[in-house]
């Protein structure tokens, strides 16, 4: 039976989720908060966990089905042309994080986003007015949730972009 990266992924990402959920019951408690610390991480990782589950199940089964096979090795141009938009993001991600401390949640936010769906999504500058409704719907969204219903304070940033 050949094992694929996605099996594999998916059984460390089932275990990591598991371990995080159990990790979140060792959160203490807010002292003035109805809702604890613990809240929205355990939201999400209970939305994060079926899908990590049926990564695993489906690769798993079809692992089992195929049985063994030859492993092909192609060349890094190749490699990187798979792997271009995933590269992508993570660079777009590490830029986001690094700019956060001194632009603020909104301005590394919206660069981040709107420029993630330049890379990811269909090209050409019909697109744009798109992208710009739907990064401005999605910062407006989570900061709402965070800022407005968890009373959660974002970084400012040090230019004061917030």
């Amino acid at each position: 039976m050949r094992v694929r990266a996605d099996t594999v992924i998916g059984a460390l990402l089932v275990i990591f989720v598991a371990t995080l959920f159990a990790v979140s019951f060792g959160l203490p408690p807010a002292p003035y908060e109805t809702m604890g610390p613990a809240l929205f991480p355990r939201f999400i990782l209970v939305a994060v966990f079926p899908m990590c589950l049926v990564l695993f199940v489906k690769s798993a089964v079809r692992d089992f089905r195929e049985g063994p096979a030859e492993r092909e090795f192609g060349s890094f141009a190749e490699w990187f042309d798979n792997y271009r938009n995933v590269l992508a993001v993570y660079l777009l991600f590490f830029m986001f994080a690094w700019a956060l401390p001194w632009a603020g949640y909104l301005a590394s936010g919206f660069f981040f986003l709107l420029l993630a769906q330049l890379a990811l999504g269909p090209k050409g500058w019909g697109k744009v007015p798109q992208f710009l409704a739907v990064t401005t719907g999605i910062l407006a969204l989570l900061y709402f949730i965070f800022r407005v219903v968890l009373l959660v304070l974002l970084p400012e940033g040090e230019i004061g972009l917030m």
